[in-house]
């Protein structure tokens, strides 16, 4: 049986063209190496598995002109060092470090030092290694790769020429995938390739471990969908498309059912909760055809978006972005998550059903009004029995207008006489006061000023406030009062504020204070205090 090895070591890149994502690095080294132009200390910083440690191999083998077509063959080269600083931490280490970078190389020019994970050393250590790396030997090149860029101390990272590396994106993880499948001649559904990328959350090492985990599981050695979703715990996309639509028809029944199936299958309500929010945000991204690419979904379920996306209105979509926003939030503090979640989904449901219901009221307010019609109908006819005959000449329509003519004086005497303005006087003002107060009951703040003194001359009222803050809030509510003087007095009304703020009397704390007190009441305190000799302290 061969010896199995792992694709993230099978197919580590060799050269700088094989890696991916990383162009601006990959670039900018390359450069330096054709120019003759490599910093003695370089620091590579990033997420996990982007390709830090691999681009520091290839640059060593590259300085020192060493040609590797193998990639389990690149660590056997005496002029390249790597130390896991994750064990290696301690000052001891580094010094040891330090004794091993005296010497020259015996081949090639340049020693490189690759030291992983060097925000790990301890802060005796980094102190130690500064001189060395401020000043290296002409010989020596180090490379320190790290995670965590915050963790390493300053006066390192000044040393240090600084490259970032960034997330490796969707596609590019998902079309390395495709080059190795077919290499190893696998066949692969697309959708389950994009789910492993997507689930690597931008590291190429993880996809490909997951890519092994996937080959491994599979029968028939094909790469399917419903392999990677039972493999990787992931809900099944087409779970969030039918319940959208259950929602969408407040379905509630077939919706607390599907729920009920997914938690049977192992999976956390949370999933559902995370999965429909993101299924949300795509379908609002969908409702515009710029936003469409910035989808991090497959081809396929773009068509899928956008089919779903021209059913649904775009509120139902932001509201219920809204209601799962809040669910998820509250998810942790609950005390049971499947009731939880029903809630939430139940509140959805909820949302298209209001709607409904709210158009449907509109439309029997019309038939109740025909019914209303045709109750008065024989009344009037009884009421006048000479005009009965001239009614059945007439059609129906005209015998309705007829009725809507009768009241239409009416209404407009009504609003007539509710906008018909009245003089002004003290005890109308005060009415008109307390209707206002009603009307804004629940800002107790306002309601208090509406309630101090008054003093009305003629046209002018002048409300007496105690202080400053008084003084502002009456200041916020000056325009809403004038606007319903203007409303109902004919007069032109003035209103303003008179503020008279009290100092307050000093508080009586220490044994003087009350000594002082008193003797502003009694004056012979003091020349009896005198005379004894007496202390405040006593």
């Amino acid at each position: 049986m061969e010896k199995y090895v792992v694709s993230a070591r099978k197919y580590r890149p060799v050269k700088f063209e094989d890696v991916v994502g990383q162009n601006h690095v990959t670039t900018t080294l390359q450069n330096a190496v054709k120019n003759e132009k490599v910093a003695q200390s370089l620091l590579f910083c990033g997420p996990r598995g982007v390709g830090k440690t691999t681009c520091a191999r290839i640059l060593a083998n590259e300085i020192n002109g060493f040609d590797i077509d193998n990639p389990l063959e690149n660590n056997n080269n005496l002029n390249i060092y790597e130390l896991d600083a994750a064990s290696n931490n301690s000052v001891d280490d580094i010094r040891s470090l330090i004794d091993q970078v005296r010497y020259a190389p015996q081949a090639g020019k340049f020693k490189v030092y690759i030291i992983d994970e060097v925000h790990m050393l301890s802060n005796a250590a980094f102190n130690a290694f500064l001189k060395t790396l401020e000043e290296p030997p002409s010989y020596a090149i180090f490379i320190l790769a790290t995670t965590e860029k915050n963790k390493v101390i300053p006066t390192i990272l000044s040393r240090c020429q600084i490259y970032d590396f960034n997330r490796i994106e969707i596609s590019d993880i998902k079309s390395k995938l495709i080059d190795i499948l077919k290499k190893e001649k696998i066949e692969y559904e697309d959708e389950a390739l994009h789910i492993i990328a997507q689930k690597a959350d931008g590291a190429m090492r993880d996809a490909l471990s997951t890519l092994d985990l996937i080959k491994t599981f599979s029968k028939n050695s094909k790469i399917s969908l419903e392999d990677v979703t039972k493999n990787l715990n992931i809900l099944d996309n087409d779970y969030f498309f039918k319940i959208t639509d259950l929602l969408y028809e407040s379905n509630i029944t077939d919706t607390l059912l599907i729920h009920n199936d997914i938690i049977l299958k192992g999976f956390e309500s949370f999933n559902l909760l995370n999965g429909l929010s993101n299924h949300f945000r795509n379908l609002l991204l969908s409702q515009n055809e710029k936003l469409v690419e910035i989808m991090e979904v497959s081809e396929t379920d773009k068509v899928k978006y956008l089919e779903q996306a021209k059913k649904i209105n775009i509120q139902f979509i932001e509201e219920g972005i809204e209601i799962l926003n809040q669910f998820e939030i509250n998810y942790k503090l609950s005390s049971n998550h499947k009731i939880h979640t029903e809630i939430g989904l139940i509140k959805l449901c909820s949302l298209n059903k209001k709607k409904t219901l709210v158009q449907e009221n509109k439309s029997e307010v019309p038939k109740l009004e025909k019914k209303e019609e045709e109750i008065k109908q024989p009344k009037e006819e009884i009421e006048n029995p000479e005009v009965k005959e001239d009614i059945k000449a007439k059609d129906t329509p005209n015998l309705k207008n007829l009725f809507s003519k009768k009241k239409e004086p009416e209404a407009k005497e009504t609003i007539n006489i509710t906008s018909e303005k009245i003089h002004f006087n003290p005890d109308e003002f005060h009415k008109l006061i307390e209707e206002f107060i009603v009307s804004i009951k629940e800002k107790k703040s306002e309601v208090a000023i509406l309630k101090k003194k008054k003093t009305i001359e003629k046209t002018n009222v002048t409300f007496h406030l105690e202080n400053d803050l008084e003084g502002s809030i009456f200041d916020n509510l000056e325009n809403r009062l004038n606007r319903k003087i203007k409303s109902v007095f004919i007069e032109n009304v003035t209103i303003k504020k008179d503020v008279t703020s009290k100092e307050k009397e000093k508080t009586i704390y220490t044994n003087k204070d009350k000594f002082e007190y008193l003797s502003k009441k009694n004056s012979s305190l003091k020349d009896l205090k005198n005379k004894l000799g007496l202390d405040y302290d006593f």
